[in-house]
């Protein structure tokens, strides 16, 4: 193939940026634990066991070193979304912001909660998914939040069902620590002893709920600079030695049962009888027997849909879609989108014109048809994308490649990134009921 045919198959597609995370872009979790090195969190702590580093503030992440976080006024000024207070030691209501100042809170005495930092901080987004990046989880999954508290005040004896990063960032707070010794990996909310316990805990506490009071709690010591990570399901309190600002990083990253059951799900939509619903199962006894009668012929088959759901492919269709783009491979399924068309511009010869112009359609019920994107491609690449729009049924990578064999691969891996990221075609995110049953 000459060089003409090798350019860019579409100029406004441009290869992806650094990956967060990757040796070009700079750690933010080694900055959280340092002096202790990556390797001694991730192998010794990460994600089951307490960790705590001391260290000089000047080595933090760029978003905790923001001029807003240098005060609790400072953050006040700039900060527009939703605050929780507590005194005493006991939750009091969620309270917004539009009804009460968070520096009046403060004033009052009352520990405050800035519940979601990430929109007054001009760098805490980026922060936030690379260390997303380099832990391994998925992206939006980590929220920042601060936590001012004058002295002696603080928080009670409660665990999350969350893990989290609590680096101090002024004063100083003593964090009292200890397992939640009848609950490993607590799934839901956040637990208070002796308040109303979130709906997803009465399956979780087989043996009762979980109960601080025989806790063997450790005392550790946070002054500017410390970073703290508590894994899911750790009974903490607080307390404050003077007027403390800490920002709390938030994980939270959804459990295996709900992400194996999702993907399930979308296998079970692929057969009719699942996606029947169960009628009669709130009438009469006759119609209540129809419908366990329905029930009982799905689960006998549930076993054999659940062993469809390979762990590798699982896995992968967790990945956000513009990371698997990068990585297309053979196996990788799409669907074009059934709003869109395609549109070639121009005379379509390549003596006239070296490269032909292409635009995406879609219609909108509100505005009519609307050109959502317009690109350059190489003559080579105009029946690839032809072949794709007129596709009703959903396609491999491999079967479009052995269409057009005198493509090589990663040509068609390039128009499959172009299509996708004009809306074309959409990249799948599920293993197939159908294909499994033919094969």
């Amino acid at each position: 193939m000459g060089d003409a045919k090798r350019r860019a198959l579409a100029q406004q597609t441009r290869e992806p940026a650094a990956v967060p995370g990757s040796a070009t872009a700079a750690s933010v979790l080694a900055a959280l634990v340092w002096p202790h090195s990556l390797q001694e969190f991730l192998t010794q702590h990460w994600p089951g066991k307490v960790f705590a580093s001391h260290g000089d503030p000047a080595r933090l992440p760029a978003f905790l070193r923001a001029e807003e976080l240098g005060s609790v006024e400072a953050l006040s000024r700039v900060y527009r979304g939703t605050v929780r207070f507590t005194t005493g030691r006991k939750y009091q209501m969620m309270v917004s912001i539009d009804q009460v100042n968070a520096m009046s809170l403060y004033r009052m005495g009352l520990t405050v909660q800035f519940e979601d930092i990430s929109a007054c901080i001009a760098s805490a987004h980026a922060d936030l998914r690379r260390l997303e990046s380099e832990l391994g989880i998925n992206a939006g999954s980590a929220q920042a939040s601060v936590f001012a508290s004058p002295v002696s005040e603080g928080l009670g004896a409660h665990f999350d069902a969350y893990d989290l990063f609590s680096i101090q960032l002024q004063g100083l707070k003593r964090f009292h620590v200890a397992p939640v010794k009848e609950l490993r990996n607590p799934v839901g909310n956040q637990f208070v002893p002796g308040t109303e316990a979130f709906d997803d805990l009465y399956p979780q506490a087989a043996n009762g709920f979980p109960d601080a009071s025989g806790a063997d709690f450790e005392c550790i010591e946070m002054k500017p600079g410390s970073t703290l990570f508590l894994p899911r399901g750790t009974w903490h309190h607080t307390e404050s030695e003077a007027d403390s600002l800490s920002v709390s990083i938030s994980l939270f990253v959804a459990p295996a049962a709900d992400l194996v059951l999702k993907q399930l799900r979308l296998l079970m939509l692929q057969d009719p009888q699942w996606r029947r619903p169960l009628y009669g199962a709130w009438g009469a006894e006759a119609g209540r027997k129809a419908a366990t009668s329905q029930v009982a012929e799905l689960l006998a088959g549930l076993p054999e849909l659940a062993r469809r759901l390979e762990p590798g492919e699982l896995v992968a269709n967790l990945l956000p879609a513009e990371q698997r783009l990068r990585a297309i491979g053979p196996d990788d399924r799409f669907q074009r989108t059934p709003h869109t068309r395609l549109e070639v511009e121009g005379s379509g010869s390549p003596v006239i014109e070296p490269e032909q112009r292409i635009s995406v359609k879609v219609w909108d019920a509100n505005y009519g048809e609307l050109t959502v994107a317009r690109m350059n491609v190489a003559h080579a690449a105009l029946p690839v994308f032809r072949w794709i729009a007129d596709r009703a049924k959903p396609f491999s990578a491999a079967e479009l490649a052995s269409r057009f064999p005198d493509l090589p691969f990663p040509e068609h891996r390039q128009i499959l990134r172009v299509a996708a990221g004009a809306g074309l075609v959409k990249l799948l995110w599920f293993s197939t009921l159908a294909s499994r049953q033919d094969g």
